[in-house]
């Protein structure tokens, strides 16, 4: 069933897609506004693909199937779940984020809370915790392309590097042009990938006929204490994690913000439903696989278990999965470092015509540092994963949400809090051991620690 040369030829015509698209934005960016959010002028369509491409990662399509393969549907409650209550907090701060004149969200911070040293720190937040976030996106490239292609692992990193180089020098409207173009090959990729695996198994009924091998609630590894601490990392990461902020206050109205919100959460709905059939449908196709991680098993069962040439379309779905998310993230690496601390710490000497020459240097320096990191990446993409968004909703979540729905709301606050919630994750992460109570997240009492310290330098300084 392997055939490296249907492969080959899907790869090739995807890479002439993605050079075609991603030279659009070469000639377009003549500003700061223009190159990060596109000088808010992004439709419908764009912000929906965007948006979708940006959410749907390389951790979603590799370790969702592996993750129910392993623990069944249990597991979309300890992710998608939490996702999409995340995406709700989202809707919430349409009306009062699209009020301010930003490019990043630590400038939010600079104009909310009269604080250079908030928006420093919080970009510096950013580049570290979207490097780590990179890595995972090279890292599924990697395993796709190396099992799918026969080639090292090395190699597939190398690839994944150049593609999101390319797509990112063009600012937002190359990674948004890119993203339709991603996000339909998501979509398409996963529902066929779904069929496929139905078909193998001999139909829908079949998985639904052994649905009770899938036990929604594995005593042995979760517990209602994990929901809670998904919610607190995935769900709260999300709402505060400044990629989708981005997406929201780079669309050209409100309504379309909006509308982008609700018509992809909808179309993420049938991809996520896919995912959970993939999972469920190769549990029954192979009741054991022995390989090193479950961010495997997917683009195993389609290599050896899959006999149609669509499987191929499942590649560079796989592919766009990693590259759309891992441009977003550069790019927003890239306002971190040369608008938030470089132009900030050097008012004088940077300004924005100079720092918009910079900015592909900077994309490339980046880039290249998450590409060493990724010789050595983390095991177990979801779970990775969550451990940055864990990290984002401790320092983020209040003052961002705080900032914009609390008018009492103190620079003091705002930098303890973001102090308090990073210190408590860091001491979390290593301290709290991984089965205690049944995986608790650093994130629960980072978050609480952090909510704790903005509420109590709120009520002193009223």
């Amino acid at each position: 069933m392997y055939d490296p040369l249907l492969y080959m030829g899907y790869f090739i015509l995807y890479t002439i897609f993605v050079l075609w698209l991603g030279k659009h934005g070469f000639d377009r960016s003549e500003s700061i506004r223009n190159y990060f959010i596109a000088n808010r002028s992004l439709g419908l369509l764009a912000s929906i693909s965007t948006f979708g491409a940006t959410w749907f990662s390389a951790a979603s399509m590799l370790g969702l199937p592996g993750l129910v393969y392993a623990y069944g549907y249990s597991a979309f409650f300890y992710s998608t779940v939490s996702w999409f209550l995340g995406a709700v907090f989202l809707i919430i701060l349409i009306d009062r984020l699209y009020c301010y004149d930003i490019v990043t969200i630590p400038e939010f911070f600079l104009k909310r809370y009269k604080s250079p040293t908030l928006q420093i720190i919080s970009g510096l937040v950013l580049i570290f915790s979207y490097i780590l976030y990179l890595i995972i996106q090279i890292r599924g490239f990697g395993i796709v392309v190396s099992q799918l292609l026969d080639i090292p692992y090395s190699i597939g990193v190398l690839l994944v590097y150049l593609f999101i180089l390319y797509t990112t020098f063009g600012g937002l409207h190359s990674v948004a042009r890119t993203d339709i173009f991603h996000f339909g090959l998501i979509i398409l990729g996963s529902i066929v990938a779904a069929l496929l695996i139905i078909r193998e198994v001999g139909g829908i009924g079949e998985i639904l006929g052994n649905v009770k091998m899938f036990d929604p609630y594995p005593p042995e590894k979760f517990s209602w204490i994990t929901f809670i601490s998904a919610f607190f990392s995935l769900g709260l990461g999300l709402a505060a994690n400044p990629q989708y902020a981005i997406r929201v206050i780079s669309a050209k109205n409100k309504k379309t913000a909006k509308q982008m919100i609700a018509y992809s959460l909808a179309i993420l709905s049938i991809i996520y439903l896919s995912m959970m059939m993939i999972g469920m449908g190769t549990r029954i196709l192979i009741p054991q696989i022995d390989l090193a991680s479950i961010d495997e098993i997917f683009p195993y069962v389609l290599a050896e278990y899959i006999s149609s040439p669509l499987k191929g379309l499942i590649l560079i779905s796989i592919v766009g999965a990693s590259i759309s998310t891992a441009n977003s993230q550069l790019l927003l690496l890239a306002s971190s470092l040369g608008y938030d601390v470089i132009r900030t710490l050097f008012p004088r000497r940077v300004g924005d015509l100079k720092l918009l020459g910079w900015n592909k240097y900077l994309i490339f320096f980046l880039g290249t540092v998450s590409l060493f990191l990724s010789f050595t990446p983390p095991v177990g993409l979801l779970a990775f994963s969550g451990q940055v968004w864990g990290l984002i909703a401790a320092t983020f979540f209040f003052p961002l949400f705080g900032g914009l729905l609390d008018k009492k709301a103190t620079r003091r606050g705002a930098i303890a809090s973001l102090a308090s919630g990073a210190v408590v994750y860091v001491f979390g992460f290593f301290l709290i051991p991984g089965d205690w109570p049944k995986l608790i997240h650093p994130a629960l009492p980072a978050v609480l620690a952090a909510g704790f310290i903005f509420w109590v330098l709120r009520e002193e300084s009223s």
